[in-house]
């Protein structure tokens, strides 16, 4: 008993905090890292997102506690790094990254086709009422006329009427259809827009890292059905670049090719928006295509590519390659085909090259 009568105890020391080693600190990390895959989980062909949690979680407390390897092998109670299956570890974590982004592209290319076969059909269904309604106006018309031929006043009063009433409810049911095709058509306009940016690498010229002559096709008519449905402007435009073969003949393919990559990248780099679509057309002439674009904004945009191709210069031993190039375009006209639009926009192309090159003619502009 001390002074006072209280007690002598003394009150022991708190532990001090444990510290992981780094090997510890480097087990729980990667531990983490697999328990967070599991937590946001893609559905894959050969597994789904459930059962993919489970294998995740089995995975980190193999790597934390040594239990046995999910693959079948490395059963250890033991803490010990030798004995836990690093490939098995690492050949979960790439198989589930390799197949999620296969699914992801293979459900977005679906998803793709499957909206654009709906605009191709909307555009038929659109112009197969618009010929059934001509057929039906030029029958009330017919009927008018009988009606006011009749001389029974009874008669043309009650034809008349039902004219009258039948073009009433036809025009409210035009507005009606024309009013649902526009708000569903701007959603499927953005959704497509978005889904076109989503490319594979096939579709990608090896050189100049444009899209290549097959991607072209397809945005080329996708475009056209857009214009059909929605009757929005659209310019495509040819550029070719001036005395190419005299350039590849007197420097070299090797300059030819730099060319290319330069002038490649001036287009890309004025035509930055989302639904701006640059492609190498074939040898050295690259298309543009322009949606929502008037005629008259892709000639200030031409003027404006010819300014920055000329300022364009290349060297190869001592000797200074200029660059110049033509530009053609054209807007799409309603029954336009792809053949049809190009075939316009060529003829553009040409009247350029005719009139000096370094030029751009743009047809109605």
């Amino acid at each position: 008993m001390g002074f006072f009568g209280r007690s002598d105890t003394r009150i022991p020391p708190e532990p001090e905090p444990q510290v992981l080693s780094p090997s510890d600190m480097g087990l729980d990390t990667l531990a983490a890292v697999v328990r967070i895959l599991g937590e946001y989980p893609f559905d894959q062909e050969k597994m789904t997102g459930a059962a993919f949690s489970r294998l995740a979680e089995q995975w980190a407390r193999h790597v934390t506690t040594g239990t046995p390897s999910p693959n079948g092998g490395g059963a250890s109670t033991a803490l010990s790094e030798a004995r836990r299956d690093w490939t098995g570890v690492r050949n979960f974590v790439t198989e589930y990254c390799s197949g999620a982004t296969s699914h992801t592209r293979t459900v977005l290319g679906d998803l793709r086709q499957v909206i654009w076969v709906f605009i191709q059909n909307l555009s038929h269904q659109m112009r197969s009422e618009e010929a059934a309604d001509g057929k039906v106006k030029v029958q009330l018309e017919r009927l008018e006329k009988l009606a006011v031929a009749s001389e029974p006043s009874t008669l043309k009063k009650e034809v008349l009427s039902t004219v009258i009433e039948l073009g009433r409810v036809m025009d409210e049911r035009r507005q009606a259809q024309r009013q649902r095709v526009n708000e569903l058509g701007n959603q499927v306009k953005v959704l497509g827009q978005e889904l076109d940016v989503t490319r594979r690498q096939s579709e990608v010229d090896a050189l100049t890292q444009l899209y290549n002559r097959r991607a072209f096709d397809e945005y080329l008519e996708r475009t056209l059905e857009l214009q059909r449905v929605f009757n929005q402007d659209a310019c495509l435009m040819f550029i070719d670049v001036d005395n190419f073969k005299t350039i590849n003949d007197t420097h070299g393919h090797p300059v030819g090719d730099e060319v290319l990559r330069k002038v490649a990248d001036a287009v890309t780099r004025l035509f930055i928006r989302k639904s701006d679509f640059v492609a190498r057309f074939g040898g050295d002439e690259i298309a543009v295509v322009l949606r929502e674009t008037s005629a008259k904004e892709a000639k200030g945009l031409a003027i404006r590519l010819l300014n920055l191709l000329r300022a364009l210069e290349i060297e190869r031993d001592g000797v200074l390659v200029k660059v110049r190039a033509s530009v053609g375009g054209a807007s799409a006209m309603i029954g336009d085909t792809c053949s049809t639009w190009m075939e316009r926009t060529d003829r553009a192309l040409y009247e350029a090259k005719r009139a000096g090159r370094d030029q751009a003619v743009v047809a109605g502009a």
